[in-house]
């Protein structure tokens, strides 16, 4: 039921999106292209994608706040590390939910490109 290779490279996708921006106004599209390139990798049903990817995403959401949160400790110091904590919560809810909602679209894009190439 859980393909094992395919959350793996989504997990890694994620970190590094993570460690690569530092904008937050760009991460939400990259979560977004993730998704979809998750759920055209796990293509088989749409339950199992969608449980494929929301585990991927919660494990590549919260490592990705650990790397960055001791990241901005020995950076910044303490007090910018509780604000991190403090806004954590939120990012990691976005990112799964947006994560999940681009692998609903990348599995229907995946669906079509396999009728595509039925034809």
């Amino acid at each position: 039921m859980l393909k094992g290779k395919s959350i793996a490279l989504t997990i890694l996708m994620i970190i590094a999106c993570s460690l690569l921006t530092n904008d937050n106004s760009f991460i939400i599209p990259t979560i977004l292209f993730i998704g979809i390139i998750s759920g055209i990798m796990l293509h088989v049903n749409i339950k199992e994608t969608l449980l494929n990817s929301f585990i991927a995403f919660i494990i590549g959401s919260i490592i990705a706040f650990i790397v960055s949160l001791i990241t901005v400790y020995y950076t910044y110091g303490g007090l910018y590390a509780i604000a991190v904590v403090q806004y954590s919560l939120i990012s990691i809810i976005t990112y799964i939910i947006i994560g999940c909602i681009g692998s609903y679209i990348g599995y229907y894009v995946s669906e079509e490109l396999g009728l595509l190439n039925q034809k």
